[in-house]
């Protein structure tokens, strides 16, 4: 696939909008977005005329957009007034409005849901923080149990339970909390050497991966306790040549499905985590649309091998400086970096005693353990 002669940089602005006005960034602007943090940040300078001091205080709501994309809805967590012989301004640093779950705690009545869906359970935990929830993803049937863990983080929280219906918790530009599947979209543009790109970094590492991985589990619907207490699934990755096992114990009753599915998505995972890209980008946009979070992208790279690939972008910086000007950072990986398979909600004990026995008696390990 051939592409144009030359990259046309767009001519795109950093905006901040703050009760009703708008502030345009220059130089040293930053605004970064990742697929494994909840919050984005940015960091904009703005230029005032000497003495101005403009009505931007900490805790006002704004809104961030680069071009004509709209990239965060968050609020200033600072506004840093500066001057020296030849410049006068502000810089303006906040983050997503969805930034408040990294720290502040879950709080619930309660603190526990019972056969309730996914989603309800988000919302619950959210309402107080005055977020909304988008549902972009299949979330399954209703999840069995969750409690909510003594002094656990909202985001904690929020995380543990999209795990059980393996999809991936995210924001969007509106400020929203997101339950989504990675990769579902792809991005018009292009990432092509020779053409936009002004910087190329590999930066993947085999530390986590293994040769096998191995995942024992225990189920109460087998027929004898030997048998319960003794399920395994494998998974292999063959590109690994020295012999590297990882065990892993899965909690609470399984089947040897669900066994085999965590095993296969453990080595999907690493395998994914394994591989990545650092690029550096020309322009902050592409046809006028900002380079966006978990969308795959066609990469055209033969020093990285790739002729086409779609992989998946998992990190956009967007900067300015005095070297390139304006300039996305964005890391690359396989979608199967993030692929997910949902986990088990609660351990259940069994009761081993024996049949007919009308006494409730839990003689036998708890669940999750293994012997």
């Amino acid at each position: 696939m051939a592409g144009p002669e030359r990259y046309t940089r767009d001519a795109a602005q950093i905006t901040l909008s703050v009760n009703g006005q708008a502030y345009v960034g220059w130089l040293q602007s930053e605004v970064s977005r990742d697929l494994e943090s909840i919050s984005a940040t940015f960091s904009v300078p703005i230029s005032l005329p000497a003495g101005f001091v403009p009505p931007i205080k900490r805790q006002d709501l704004v809104r961030v957009e680069i071009g004509s994309t709209l990239v965060c809805t968050g609020y200033v967590l600072a506004a840093q007034a500066f001057y020296n012989a030849r410049d006068c301004g502000v810089v303006v640093m906040g983050r997503d409005r969805t930034g408040d779950l990294i720290r502040a705690s879950a709080i619930h009545a309660g603190g526990q849901w019972r056969n309730v869906g996914l989603d309800r359970i988000c919302r619950d935990i959210l309402a107080p923080f005055g977020l909304e929830l988008m549902v972009e993803a299949d979330i399954g049937a209703p999840v069995v149990d969750f409690k909510l863990a003594h002094g656990e983080t909202a985001l904690d929280a929020l995380a543990r339970a999209a795990k059980l219906r393996g999809v991936i918790l995210s924001r969007d530009a509106a400020g929203r909390v997101v339950l989504a599947k990675a990769g579902t979209k792809r991005f018009k543009g292009t990432i092509r050497r020779g053409w936009n790109v002004i910087e190329m970094r590999d930066i993947g590492t085999d530390e986590q991966r293994h040769s096998e991985y191995i995942v024992y589990g225990q189920s109460h619907t087998v027929a004898s306790f030997e048998q319960a207490r003794g399920l395994k699934a494998r998974a292999f990755d063959t590109e690994m040549q020295r012999y590297s096992p990882l065990i892993i114990n899965a909690q609470g009753n399984t089947t040897q499905a669900e066994l085999q599915a965590l095993a296969d998505h453990t080595a999907r995972v690493r395998r994914g985590h394994s591989m990545g890209l650092a690029y550096t980008l020309e322009g902050w946009t592409f046809e006028g649309e900002a380079w966006p979070l978990n969308e795959r992208v066609a990469i055209y790279d033969d020093v990285a091998g790739l002729a086409g690939d779609e992989w998946l972008i998992t990190s956009v910086r967007q900067t300015c400086s005095l070297q390139n000007g304006d300039v996305t950072e964005l890391v690359v990986r396989p979608v199967e970096a993030y692929d997910s398979v949902p986990l088990k909600s609660k351990p259940v004990r069994r009761n081993w005693g024996n049949k007919g026995n009308t006494t409730n008696h839990d003689t036998g390990p708890s669940d999750g353990a293994r012997s």
